[in-house]
């Protein structure tokens, strides 16, 4: 019998569920449920003043110049895929264009005015096919307009204000005709609209005597009538808003004497109650950029800021996972027994899966996803997913400690264990970050998946600090033994030796390694495909290192040290990881 069929107070659902909590209980870890921002793959053309829309989970970016008022802007469009975090370049729009407005109806793109050039405002519409990858004229607008908006409501696209206008008109794809429809109550351009429960929201923007406005304005197409509502917290214009669980979320722009600066704030507004918030600021503060919202996250795309065209992507999770249910700190058999509590009822808290927002029921798949993180889900402090397709630099998925890569080691995108990885040429390649641990003040772990490797070559090493002798500045954390290619550590003070495991992994399969030092016990083990291999027999002390890390080289560069091979998903932890931990990164 399946655990979803059982019913509430069915003796069987307790007995079993009981002994899970028993099992479980063994197992407790912190889990934070704060809104967080991650670093992604940079968009491959740089670009401000372009829209993006999103069509069966993918984000189309379209259009925009890399200088404002550009007379010839891009017709470049690509699509981003938040799944696997890769673009693919598509079809070019017919009609170049910034400062344009996206809809999406049935699955196409209308592709809707623009700037060509300073002042110069264009009417046209052209409709993207992504299923076909290919381009429709339609019919213009009855307004040139550009930097307006546009959002959907039961099939239609209202199209409302742009530089410098109140008007807005509606266009129905079916019949390719537009409609006058009641005017915005302030002639705005470069602001951002959203649709709630059938209401379209316009938010911000710049009027003709450029001030900045905090206005916020409702609009009823049953009614054809707008609504002022409470003002944004902060004045602003080339903003982007995004709707997750019915409220909008107004991030980025720029404010009235910023000098080009963008913006770093994330405002949620509630149509509900009427009422804001404030939430935790984007890592690159941005204006002109493309936001797009797929699976509960936003992403937000390209822009500008400070006179600098961007390709960097931010990703935004308002709502990460929650299973500390009883907000101890940990999850753990308490919290198992809340949802035992819970069971077969529509109780939102406990209804985690699947995600991200439950299906009604307590049931089954809820019981998965809290025992996953039971078992050892713990944030890493640092996570270089390896995943990028081109360019210097490797994300730390945090972003705090993006690491850059030297020698020309070469981007994999589909030739990693977990998505891309890095190829490393056994030369001069390796990563170097300027992430900082040291080893004598904490336990740490280390993990990373690798394929290649010769004896003697080094996977991570804490690198050389000026004044200190090797040994004292950290050393060799993964390596590869100089005799046979099994797995070894030279982490260690002068006194003690390094540690070597009896697996090889030089051997050209994929293979996870791990290292743990465990402050309290002064011990270090070593992990392969998440087995312990090797541990100290006795106390090893830890390091005074204050210096940052390089990933495929020695700590002092040494030509027999870098690594010849891929490494993928390298990731640092500030806790001593159980055994069962380290095995869920590999299952």
């Amino acid at each position: 019998m399946e655990l979803g069929k059982f019913r509430k107070g069915s003796r069987m659902k307790k007995a079993i569920l009981l002994v899970l909590v028993l099992v479980l209980s063994l197992a407790t870890v912190s889990l934070a449920a704060e809104d967080i921002w991650t670093q992604k793959a940079d968009m491959p053309t740089a670009r401000l003043g372009t829209a993006a829309s999103v069509v069966n989970g993918k984000i189309y970016v379209i259009g925009g110049v890399q200088v404002h008022n550009n007379p010839t802007p891009f017709t470049v469009v690509e699509m981003y895929d938040p799944a696997t975090d890769t673009w693919e370049r598509k079809a070019d729009m017919p009609t170049g264009r910034e400062g344009l407005a996206t809809a999406v109806v049935d699955g196409k793109i209308y592709a809707i005015g623009g700037q060509r050039g300073a002042f110069n405002m264009v009417l046209t519409v052209e409709v993207y096919d992504p299923a076909a990858d290919t381009w429709e004229r339609k019919a213009n607008m009855p307004t040139a307009r550009g930097w307006a908006s546009a959002s959907v409501v039961n099939g239609k696209i209202y199209v409302l204000g742009g530089f410098v206008l109140s008007t807005m008109e509606e266009y129905d794809p079916v019949t390719d005709t537009w409609t006058r429809k009641a005017s915005m109550p302030t002639p705005t351009y470069a602001f951002s609209t959203s649709v709630v429960n059938g209401k379209i929201y316009a938010l911000g923007g710049i009027t003709g005597d450029q001030v900045h406005l905090s206005y916020v304005f409702e609009y009823d197409p049953a009614m054809n009538k707008w609504t002022r509502k409470a003002s944004m917290p902060t004045k602003r214009a080339l903003l982007s808003t995004c709707v997750v669980n019915g409220k909008i979320y107004a991030i980025g722009g720029t404010a009235s004497g910023s000098g080009g600066l963008g913006l770093p704030t994330v405002e949620v507004y509630d149509p509900v109650t009427d009422s804001w918030e404030k939430k935790t600021d984007m890592p690159t503060g941005r204006h002109m950029y493309a936001g797009g919202m797929v699976d509960g996250k936003i992403y937000v795309i390209g822009g500008t800021s400070g006179g600098l065209c961007l390709s960097s992507v931010e990703e935004y999770d308002p709502y990460p996972l929650f299973v500390d249910f009883n907000c101890d700190g940990i999850v753990d058999a308490a919290d198992m027994c809340i949802m035992i509590d819970h069971w077969g009822e529509d109780y939102s808290l406990c209804d985690i899966g699947p995600m991200p927002w439950g299906d009604g029921i307590v049931d089954v798949r809820d019981l998965i996803i809290l025992a996953e993180h039971i078992y050892g889900y713990i944030q890493p402090v640092a996570h270089w997913t390896l995943n990028e397709t081109a360019g210097d630099t490797a994300y730390d998925k945090f972003g705090k400690n993006d690491a850059l890569v030297y020698g020309g080691a070469l981007w994999q995108p589909a030739g990693g264990m977990v998505s891309g990885a890095l190829m490393f040429d056994g030369s001069d390649d390796y990563v170097g970050t300027t992430f900082i641990l040291n080893p004598r003040k904490t336990s740490f772990s280390v993990t990373a998946w690798i394929r290649g490797g010769a004896t003697g070559q080094v996977i991570i090493s804490q690198a050389d600090v000026e004044g200190q002798s090797a040994i004292e500045s950290g050393g060799t954390w993964l390596g590869i033994s100089q005799s046979d290619g099994r797995l070894m550590t030279g982490l260690m003070d002068i006194f003690f030796g390094p540690l070597e495991s009896e697996s090889v992994v030089a051997d050209g399969q994929w293979h996870h390694v791990g290292l743990v030092y465990d402050y309290t016990t002064m011990k270090r083990h070593l992990y392969v495909d998440g087995a312990q291999v090797a541990v100290d027999a006795g106390v090893v002390a830890g390091v005074q290192s204050t210096a940052g890390l390089y990933i495929g080289a020695g700590q002092t560069l040494d030509a027999g040290s870098f690594f010849s091979g891929l490494i993928d998903d390298v990731r640092i932890y500030d806790v001593a990881l159980a055994t069962e931990q380290i095995a869920a990164l590999v299952h």
